[in-house]
């Protein structure tokens, strides 16, 4: 094998990876809309098993800045709601806080018996880090300084 063949093969390979990877791109960008539909109809079912009557509407965009998770209008207010995981026990759970206009969070709740358990467990000034992170996002996500 000579120099050349080398060189071809690495740019064959490199070829390849940047293929892969901008399929994977414009995967996750065209499934957007269906994966955010999904979401929304899980959080739901999840709600009214609860008894909630609040439901969530539709994706509000921008997306989240800081990455904490996904912004939804909640049907029938001005509520806003962030579906967001929350990292305890080795795990990710999925949890839902709804905010007002203000920005300030009103609830704070789990979306499975996993996510309860570690809720639960959670220490308090954890928690309380992510309330200020949630209230945070919304003032720069939505344009409300703090």
């Amino acid at each position: 094998m000579t120099g050349k063949d080398t060189r071809r093969d690495l740019l064959i390979t490199a070829a390849w990876i940047g293929a892969a990877i901008l399929a994977g791109a414009l995967i996750w960008v065209l499934t957007q809309p269906y994966r955010s539909k999904l979401l929304i109809e899980a959080v739901n079912r999840i709600l009214a098993q609860e008894g909630d009557g609040r439901r969530l509407e539709a994706p509000l965009e921008p997306g989240s800045l800081l990455g904490l998770g996904r912004w939804f209008s909640v049907e029938g207010s001005g509520d806003r709601a962030l579906v967001f995981t929350v990292i305890g026990e080795g795990g990710f759970a999925a949890c839902i806080a709804l905010t007002g206009n203000s920005g300030q969070v009103k609830l704070v709740a789990p979306l499975s018996h996993g996510a309860s358990q570690i809720m639960k467990k959670l220490p308090l000034p954890v928690y309380r880090f992510y309330l200020s992170r949630i209230e945070r996002a919304a003032a720069l996500e939505f344009g409300r300084s703090r």
